[in-house]
């Protein structure tokens, strides 16, 4: 029995020092349960309306008023910016969910070999077309913001696209950044990053897209976060010499129906080395706005007909600090 007491005072030392460290680390998630918060940017509680827009009303903008817990709001556009002439419409219907449709025939393009258009939401500030205005933004969100400023948060949508005829570039997040949050025009300097969850358009094959490495992000997939390598490609220049820098992230899943979070800040402030890997050395978390986020779907049409659609039940806004 007296050989027993030692072994015993040990395994009871042993277990102390368990159960102290598991209350630590209960201490620790409560503390991280306390310090976030998750805001509803949509659905909000405004009345069910439509903003139908066809070849000759593309530029159609409608303000959308977000629940009054957040006193945010969103804008809307059907955004058709590439198209110069189709019949029948795009309807955006806005109820307990929002529901995208295409309905297009006999498409002529203003320029080929480019997206028919960008039906979306956007948050923030675009001073430039087709938005020209700043939402109401939560006060731990508020837009302009200096990127190396940002809280770290994760953007949650929960969507699902489908597809009859045409093809779905992307369904994605369109973020712009400046170095001046009050510019009305973007170009050479400013940077448009786009966060591709759904993607059908292989850009090795794009001329001008430069393949810069892959980046592990800690993404949120139906409620659990794993660690993703997305691919990163970098276009110096959009459409013309003093065109502004694009980088995309795409990816690996390419979920049609999904519940998918991003860490936005987190990807803002660390990539930077990918776009000195394209050969540029401009940006700077430091000196960068992030100007506004936009939540949409870039689509194509099949030989002038584009027949499709997304669903957008969820966006919201998860602050870790």
């Amino acid at each position: 029995m007296n050989k027993l007491i030692p072994i015993l005072i040990v395994v009871i030392i042993i277990l102390g020092i368990i159960t102290f460290l598991e209350f630590g680390k209960f201490q620790q998630n409560t503390s991280l349960t306390k310090s976030t918060s998750i805001y509803a940017l949509f659905p909000g509680r405004n009345h069910s309306f439509n903003i139908v827009a066809n070849y000759s009303g593309n530029y159609a903008d409608a303000l959308v008023i977000v629940n009054s817990s957040t006193n945010a709001t969103l804008m809307a556009s059907p955004f058709l910016w590439n198209i110069g002439y189709a019949l029948g419409n795009v309807n955006m219907t806005f109820n307990n969910y929002l529901h995208v449709a295409i309905n297009l025939s006999q498409i002529n393009k203003i320029s080929l070999n480019v997206v028919d258009g960008y039906p979306s939401l956007m948050y923030g500030q675009e001073l430039w077309w087709p938005f020209e205005y700043r939402t109401a933004q939560l006060k731990s969100l508020s837009l302009p913001m200096i990127v190396s400023q940002l809280p770290n948060f994760y953007s949650i949508l929960n969507y699902s696209v489908y597809l009859i005829n045409g093809s779905i570039d992307d369904f994605s997040y369109d973020i712009w950044l400046s170095q001046n949050p009050n510019v009305t025009s973007l170009q050479y300097g400013d940077f448009e990053v786009m966060i591709w969850m759904y993607w059908s358009e292989n850009l090795s094959h794009v001329p001008y897209f430069i393949y810069v490495g892959n980046m592990t992000i800690p993404t949120l997939i139906n409620g659990k976060i794993e660690n993703l390598s997305w691919e990163v490609y970098v276009l110096p220049r959009t459409g013309s010499a003093n065109g502004w820098t694009g980088v995309y992230f795409l990816s690996p899943l390419k979920e049609r129906e999904v519940e998918c979070g991003v860490p936005i800040a987190y990807i803002l402030k660390n990539m930077g080395q990918f776009i000195e890997n394209a050969g540029m050395n401009v940006y700077n978390p430091n000196t960068y706005y992030l100007d506004a986020i936009q939540v949409g779907m870039e689509f194509s049409d099949n030989h002038g007909t584009a027949i499709m659609g997304y669903y957008l039940y969820s966006w919201r806004i998860w602050l870790l600090s």
